[in-house]
């Protein structure tokens, strides 16, 4: 396993949610993915076939990114 490996912080059941966390992270200059993001924009209802809207990190910024999604409550 490498830092540098993309892993899921985030699993939404829809795309705008999805988004929502994305540019929660990115504010904070951690880099996003979202799987398919373009798929579910198109067709949301393939989103629980596809494990979800899933929200992935690089594996160094795992524990930023949930700090910032919690704001910072444990």
């Amino acid at each position: 396993m490498s830092d540098d490996d993309w892993v899921e912080v985030r699993s939404c059941a829809w795309p705008h949610e999805a988004a929502f966390v994305k540019s929660l992270l990115e504010s904070e200059d951690i880099e996003v993915l979202i799987p398919n993001e373009y798929t579910l924009s198109i067709q949301p209802l393939y989103a629980p076939a596809l494990g979800g809207v899933r929200v992935l990190v690089r594996r160094r910024d795992l524990a930023r990114a949930r700090d910032v999604l919690t704001g910072g409550q444990v």
